[in-house]
């Protein structure tokens, strides 16, 4: 079904489980299938072949990328449309787009996003975020499949749950720990790096929600769900990790300077919250990176 130089190119994806899951993407209902890989490449070569390849009818498949002529390939979609047969638009390269034409890309999509003959797939990444790609659908219309490329990698996550705190407190444990949680959700991701970003300021669910394309009410829907556990909990695990990090690099540091630098005005209710979820105190900690220097 796929060429060799596919298979080659890509042996350190795991094909069979990725054409599992983008098949159960194209029978979700679900508007958009967000893929997260480090090799964006690979995925919109294997992602081609599979459609022109696959014993399943997927309807019809076009590619709009960044370095070709976007009004072109969009004139070439729109009859299709008419059809009312089932097309898949894959996006790709979106840190290629010119600027104009990236906005007749995103008007494109705001246009024909509720015809549900169409689906789109792009791979995720910083530029599609950031270029308002993602903002277009609400995370709920996401499709979220995550494929880890590193060296004798052989899983792939979709829809992947969280459930003890130890496991939710080592994905919390440091940004790159917090690039997994692509795996649980694409707006997972996207909040809780924000959290980590703006650590030392006063963060509200309202705000967190925003940068993750997402309501409030489903931003908590998904920390219940996909983490088991609440917003708050994981500022807290985020800002206490964070406190743990900045004593480890300097033990002479003050716990107020530390409190104020993780978002805490309050040093007793610092210490307060410290206590509760590592059962210690936060001095005996900072006495014992001492005492190791």
């Amino acid at each position: 079904m796929i060429n060799n130089g596919i298979i080659n190119e890509m042996k350190n994806c795991p094909n069979s489980i990725l054409n599992k899951h983008i098949h159960m993407a194209q029978q979700s209902k679900n508007k958009l299938i967000s893929i997260y890989c480090r090799n964006a490449h690979l995925i919109k070569l294997h992602v081609e072949n599979f459609h022109l390849n696959s014993d399943n009818d997927y309807g019809k498949f076009s590619v709009i990328d960044g370095d070709t002529n976007v009004k072109v390939t969009i004139d070439k979609i729109r009859p299709l449309l008419k059809t009312k047969e089932s097309i898949t638009v894959f996006i790709n390269g979106p840190e290629l787009f010119e600027e104009e034409d990236y906005d007749k890309l995103l008007k494109f999509i705001r246009n024909i996003k509720e015809d549900k003959s169409i689906k789109f797939i792009f791979p995720f990444n910083d530029t599609s975020v950031k270029k308002g790609l993602v903002d277009i659908f609400l995370s709920d219309d996401f499709f979220n499949i995550y494929i880890p490329i590193e060296q004798n990698t052989h899983s792939i996550g979709y829809d992947e749950t969280c459930d003890d705190e130890q496991q939710l407190k080592n994905i919390l444990s440091s940004e790159e720990d917090i690039e997994h949680l692509k795996k649980y959700h694409t707006s997972l991701y996207l909040a809780v790096s924000y959290i980590y970003k703006n650590l030392s300021n006063d963060i509200t669910l309202e705000e967190v929600a925003k940068s993750a394309y997402v309501s409030p009410s489903h931003l908590s829907y998904l920390f219940r769900t996909k983490l088991n556990t609440k917003f708050k909990k994981v500022l807290f695990i985020l800002r206490l990790n964070k406190a743990r990090e900045i004593i480890t690099h300097n033990p002479r540091v003050t716990l107020t300077n530390v409190a104020i630098q993780v978002g805490f005005y309050d040093l007793s209710h610092f210490g307060k919250i410290y206590r509760k979820y590592e059962g210690s105190n936060i001095g005996d900690f900072r006495d014992s990176i001492r005492k190791q220097s």
